[in-house]
């Protein structure tokens, strides 16, 4: 069985195999940029707006002493993890779930 190789080791014939393929369309690297007609639905821009505000760093949200309290609990055993508990708040959060679906 004989198998030729479709492209070439030597650096001077990938040059010329570069030069010899057809260059992208320009119609289409057009298509790919936003029109000047472009409109954006209220929501999209709703949506846009959202993600611009969570890209942004804030530590409005997060008690940073509430956490350093909470994880030298946890490094000091004073922390007492109740599996059932936990459990428990998953399977009521299910049925809330379901209830709203089936609604």
């Amino acid at each position: 069985m004989k198998i030729n190789h479709s492209t070439s080791s030597r650096p001077a014939d990938a040059a010329a195999g570069d030069a010899a393929r057809p260059q992208a369309a320009p119609a289409a690297a057009a298509a790919a940029a936003p029109s000047a007609g472009l409109s954006v639905s209220p929501l999209a821009a709703q949506v846009r707006d959202i993600s611009a505000r969570l890209a942004q760093p804030t530590d409005d949200d997060i008690d940073t002493a509430k956490v350093e309290e909470i994880r030298q609990a946890i490094a000091e055993g004073r922390i007492r993890i109740d599996p059932g508990k936990i459990a428990d708040g998953l399977l009521a959060t299910l049925r809330e779930l379901g209830q709203a679906d089936a609604k």
